[in-house]
């Protein structure tokens, strides 16, 4: 009986890492596609009377291009302990005005919007399957 709880303990304790690997590596991994989608550099096309630099225009429901790089480095994971084996990560920018950049609306209106989480999400979804089978060997 000692052998096979000491099976069933070497199980749980591989299933438990397991989900945790699986979680940081798909954190990660969204992430990184992410940050991936904040593509280039905005053209600077000119400057104010002032000095202050001016953009060439963003192309709507396009992912949004760098300027400052605020938006791209403030992507970032959340990790979760919610059981045993179940482990969970939010994932997202936390720069004030990223929902509005996402999402549209604000003075922008409702149809001018530069979405990045939705398409990284999107290019996410077959590494997804792929990483959790690797991390729990089935």
């Amino acid at each position: 009986m000692r052998q096979v709880r000491n099976s069933v303990s070497k199980a749980m304790d591989k299933l438990d890492s397991g989900a945790l690997k699986a979680r940081d590596e798909m954190m990660s991994k969204l992430i990184q596609l992410a940050q991936e989608e904040i593509k280039g550099e905005r053209a600077v096309i000119g400057t104010t009377k002032s000095g202050k630099k001016i953009y060439e225009k963003a192309t709507p429901n396009q992912p949004p291009q760098n300027r400052t790089g605020n938006l791209r480095r403030s992507i970032r994971g959340e990790k979760f302990r919610e059981g045993y084996a179940t482990y969970s990560a939010v994932v997202g920018p936390t720069m004030k005005y990223s929902r509005q950049v996402e999402l549209g609306g604000g003075k922008w209106g409702q149809d001018i919007k530069f979405p990045y989480m939705s398409p990284a999400f999107q290019k996410f979804k077959p590494y997804a399957e792929i990483i959790i089978r690797k991390n729990l060997e089935l």
